[in-house]
């Protein structure tokens, strides 16, 4: 519940602030694309900070007055309070609070406010079973007990006006007098609990007392309670419902029911493991409310679908200019960075063609959307291998190899190794394929030449060539596509450079071994392209040295 609320809090405030700032950038569009505003005389700004209520109007003072009730380890019921006959105790308390407000807007308000009181409880000896009786001193007398605690309280808390934030849901109207408000909060709660047998009123156990120890005969602890600054005290969360009703311009009547969550475990002078692993208590209470001071008493009813509709037919704008998008990319003109995309582009938010590199080269002309970052690249986005040994410039260590060599992953010579027992250290160079597609494109021809000399240089080397596709379709259908991968990039090296087919086994694993976990997606959101984009890396073939 705690974290429920903290969230509530957090989620209402981004949203005022992401409708501030959304409204400056469309004002900022508006001057870039030079709209005319056809009713200058009447302008008004479209913004949430013209309803914030200045600092010294909109403040109020309150006082409530209720009943508490407890609920923790040391209670009977659950859901109604318990009395005790014999020792005429009954777990209902009292309190109450002194509130000071200030209206930040229609729909906000902040309070703090003082509260002060008692709660108790009572729990009978049958409730016990089976638990373990918080007991330092031995003084239970098995026949149940009793607890009562005063506090003080200084809390902060913000109100939400939920009567008129439903009007953004439902059809508005208008609720009259009546309106109901939530209240989130935090508070700093000082104490002093003591616990007693619940037939003979004699002392257990206590938080918050000068005095506390074994019984005898001759003592009577948890008299002497510590001072305000002495006592124990705890951060304690706060949430409820308040309905107020307008008695006059000024005065409200308030009926408010607020729960307050301990930290600790410790306000009943009870420290047990039963279901109630936190103390709280419940404080219902009804009071008055007086605004001090100057207030819009005319907005304090305003529907905010009113008010939308006041601004939309004061601000007449000339809106083509945010519909024109000449090159068909989903970005207006008036937001569009690069409005010459060829047709079909995928873009960014901005309008410019994506670049997952980020060498400069779009992705729709980039030859290899892949390279590193840094790396050069030539005009079709292919990054630069000057000994043509398939590693390129930006991660060769030996850059003048023989062309044909066979390398490891950071282009060292490999000499003489042993290719079976070399740990997979040896590089080969990848074979990237489109969407369902096992056709050989132009962008590999620099990778199968690569192996070609690599095959030619080591007549001895023989290989797995190891089909992958990406999650899209059947994995039955995906182990046909990922065998046919391979068998085309065989074929590809037999006819263009007379490779033997007895050096070269194709094989597949289909969609079982990917490099990029991204998911597939359908639609044609940006984001979606974007990590289709990621995925084209699992749909490749790969070597392996088999001897």
């Amino acid at each position: 519940m705690i974290k429920k609320s903290t969230l509530l809090v957090v989620v209402s405030l981004l949203l005022s602030g992401l409708a501030y700032s959304q409204n400056n950038a469309i004002a900022n569009s508006i001057n870039k694309q030079n709209i005319l505003i056809n009713n200058a005389k009447n302008k008004r700004t479209i913004s949430s900070a013209k309803d914030i209520i200045p600092f010294w109007n909109g403040w109020a003072v309150g006082f409530n007055f209720g009943l508490t009730q407890f609920d923790g380890d040391v209670r009977q019921y659950d859901h109604y309070p318990a009395y005790q006959k014999s020792s005429n105790f009954f777990e209902l308390g009292s309190a109450f609070s002194l509130s000071l407000v200030k209206q930040i807007n229609t729909f906000y308000s902040l309070s703090a406010e003082l509260t002060s009181g008692r709660f108790s409880g009572l729990r009978r000896m049958e409730a016990y079973l089976d638990y373990s009786i918080h007991d330092p001193f031995q003084n239970y007398e098995g026949n149940g007990d009793k607890f009562t605690t005063t506090f003080n309280e200084a809390d902060f808390i913000l109100n939400i006006e939920i009567t008129k934030a439903m009007a953004y849901f439902f059809k508005p109207k208008k609720s009259g007098n009546l309106s109901f408000e939530t209240k989130l909060g935090v508070g700093y709660n000082t104490f002093n609990s003591l616990r007693k047998n619940l037939l003979t009123d004699t002392y257990i156990y206590g938080f918050g007392y000068n005095d506390e120890g074994v019984n005898s005969s001759e003592t009577n602890y948890g008299t002497v309670k510590k001072d305000l600054f002495s006592s124990p005290s705890q951060t304690v969360y706060i949430y409820g419902l308040k309905a107020k009703y307008k008695l006059s311009v000024r005065m409200n009547l308030i009926l408010d029911y607020t729960v307050r969550l301990s930290e600790l475990d410790v306000w009943d002078a009870s420290i047990m493991s039963t279901q109630n692993r936190k103390d709280k208590f419940s404080f219902l209470s009804i009071g008055l409310v007086y605004k001090i001071g100057n207030h819009d008493h005319a907005k304090e009813w305003e529907s905010p679908i009113d008010g939308l509709k006041d601004d939309f037919s004061d601000l007449l704008v000339d809106i083509e200019g945010f519909t024109d998008d000449a090159d068909n990319d989903g970005v207006s003109d008036a937001f569009d960075k690069s409005p010459n995309t060829p047709l079909g582009v995928a873009v960014d938010g901005s309008g410019n063609a994506l670049d997952v590199d980020m060498d400069n080269i779009p992705d729709y002309r980039d030859a290899d959307p892949f390279s590193n970052r840094d790396a050069q690249v030539n005009s079709n986005g292919k990054e630069l291998d000057d000994d043509k040994d398939g590693v390129p410039n930006s991660i060769d260590l030996e850059s003048k190899t023989p062309i044909g060599t066979m390398v490891n992953q950071f282009g060292i010579n490999m000499g003489n190794a042993n290719y079976v027992n070399s740990g997979g250290l040896i590089y080969f160079p990848s074979v990237y394929f489109n969407s369902g597609s096992a056709i050989v494109g132009n962008s590999n021809e620099n990778r199968i030449a690569t192996m070609a000399l690599l095959l030619k240089n080591n007549p001895d080397v023989h290989l797995n060539v190891i089909g992958h596709t990406d999650n899209v379709g059947t994995p039955k259908f995906n182990k046909k596509l990922g065998l046919k991968r391979a068998k085309s990039v065989i074929d590809y090296l037999v006819l263009n450079y007379n490779v033997s087919h007895v050096r070269l086994n194709a094989t597949t694993k289909g969609e079982g071994e990917p490099l990029s976990s991204v998911k597939e997606f359908n639609s044609d959101l940006e984001n979606d392209i974007k990590e289709n984009t990621i995925s084209e890396i699992n749909r490749r073939v790969d070597f392996e040295i088999v001897y």
